[in-house]
């Protein structure tokens, strides 16, 4: 009778525990979802336009650079009587879009893993001011292939805007209409359709880096910047230091393209510490910053599809580069693209994402 009683009292305890477990594994998840749910933000709903490879015939570009492009005033950098208006001319080599692939494309089943490209956005918001694209790299996702492909816009290019039909900085389109106005620009600058995007604003970055107790980074180059002195190779960052690695890009030989490269390893880093053991007692935290500095238009249900269907399928990272020249043009510094430039990227990423 005594051993029964006590077995019973065992099983009881078991039970209990394992439904405190299952209440707080459901309050998480419950949490989770919560967090996912705050950073949700849709596009609006638009119809899918075959783009045109325009280029500009009006305007005389003057190759060279006469001024550095940080010590522009930013209230011209976004002046809304700017941008000239042109016709636009087709190039050759541009490829046109079945309508079942555009519409598989805009609304893939990650079920039944469909590829799809997702156009990630790093902004500088503040309060009272939207704020421009700091990053903007637009990955292709194919799951067929094991594979996906990357490729950094330099935010200095120079881009005709949807809507507005007027060239500007590719970086400007945020400014003028947000998340929307700037896929709809790069939808256009590439001729692919983008399912998905996800921005995060820069500042948020300094809380994150800070709540998983710093980032270990590799350093290709040692520079200077603001009075923060960067030597070469692997060191530990906190998030003010972090925020200043990757905004540097005076001093880097490769502009706009070296910055983006520390960006990408500045949140792969953040990746690898937040899913770390040490990183889990501060998840809370995390979500909650998360909530607060990340918008994306993918559900719950898709971040997990894309978590469990997804990450082991891509096994390799490939990375695309936009050529290009810089140029001044009315005294403003562009990274100029030819529309034969644009459609090798379009061919390559219809490629990719065709799985051929």
């Amino acid at each position: 009778m005594r051993r029964s009683k006590w077995m019973r009292i065992s099983l009881y305890t078991l039970l209990a525990c394992v439904v405190i477990v299952a209440a707080g594994a459901g309050l998480a998840w419950y949490k989770l979802e919560n967090t996912i749910n705050a950073m949700y933000e849709p596009l609006p709903s638009t119809e899918w336009t075959q783009p045109v490879f325009e280029q500009e015939t009006a305007q005389e570009d003057v190759p060279g650079r006469q001024s550095d492009p940080e010590e522009e005033k930013e209230a011209e950098d976004v002046d809304e009587g700017r941008g000239k208006v042109v016709k636009a001319v087709q190039a050759t080599g541009d490829e046109k879009l079945t309508d079942e692939e555009v519409d598989r494309l805009l609304h893939p089943n990650l079920d039944r893993k469909d590829p799809f490209c997702i156009l990630l956005l790093g902004v500088d918001e503040r309060p009272s001011d939207r704020g421009r694209s700091d990053t903007m790299i637009l990955l292709s996702i194919q799951p067929a292939k094991h594979s996906a492909l990357a490729i950094s816009i330099p935010r200095d290019t120079r881009v005709l805007i949807p809507e507005r039909e007027a060239y500007d900085k590719i970086n400007h389109a945020y400014a003028f209409g947000g998340t929307a106005l700037s896929v709809a620009t790069v939808e256009r600058l590439f001729g692919v359709p983008i399912a998905y995007y996800m921005k995060t604003n820069m500042e948020g970055i300094v809380d994150i880096v800070d709540t998983v107790g710093g980032v270990d980074v590799d350093n290709a180059r040692p520079f200077t910047y603001e009075g923060v002195t960067f030597p070469k190779g692997e060191q530990r960052l906190d998030g003010a230091n972090a925020l200043l690695y990757v905004r540097m890009r005076k001093e880097d030989p490769s502009g706009d393209f070296g910055r983006t490269q520390r960006q990408r390893q500045l949140l792969s880093a953040i990746i690898d510490r937040v899913v770390s053991f040490r990183s889990l007692g501060k998840l809370p935290h995390i979500l909650s910053k998360l909530s607060e500095d990340v918008r994306t238009n993918l559900t719950s249900g898709d971040l997990f599809d894309l978590a469990t269907e997804y990450k082991s399928e891509i096994k390799q990272i490939d990375t695309l580069y936009l050529n290009g020249t810089g140029r001044m043009m009315d005294g403003i510094y562009y990274y100029s693209v030819q529309p034969k430039d644009r459609a090798k990227i379009q061919q390559q990423l219809l490629s990719h994402l065709r799985g051929a």
